[in-house]
């Protein structure tokens, strides 16, 4: 029931936004990244970056890999931690990954991250 001076047609598109935007929230993917055991930190201790760098890394999913951008925070002998900004959920990632998914971005974009590192 729509209620006076409501437009039915306004509702029922902003409805299917609100239903797109939960199925969006409930059926996203976590990304894949280093368990402990992987990383094993106490044969390979990390160092930090100071500042934190911008790479290109690829990031694993369940269903499939993406290439993003991100900041790298630290470093093993195997593996190097990063943060990145996931858009579509407005939500900051952080992780390890193996070292040799990440590449450094463009020199002109080495800039230290905002509030990290």
């Amino acid at each position: 029931m729509v209620a006076v001076g409501e437009n039915a047609r306004y509702r029922r598109h902003y409805d299917r936004l609100l239903d797109q935007w939960i199925e969006q929230l409930v059926m996203r993917e976590e990304p894949i990244m280093l368990t402990e055991a992987e990383l094993d930190l106490e044969h390979h201790p990390a160092r930090d970056f100071h500042p934190s760098r911008r790479v290109n890394v690829w990031i694993r999913y369940p269903s499939q890999a993406y290439l993003v951008q991100a900041h790298a925070t630290a470093w093993t002998a195997t593996a190097i931690r990063i943060w990145f900004f996931e858009p579509k959920i407005r939500i900051h990632r952080e992780g390890w990954v193996w070292r040799s998914s990440v590449t450094p971005a463009d020199p002109d974009e080495n800039q230290p991250a905002a509030g990290w590192g």
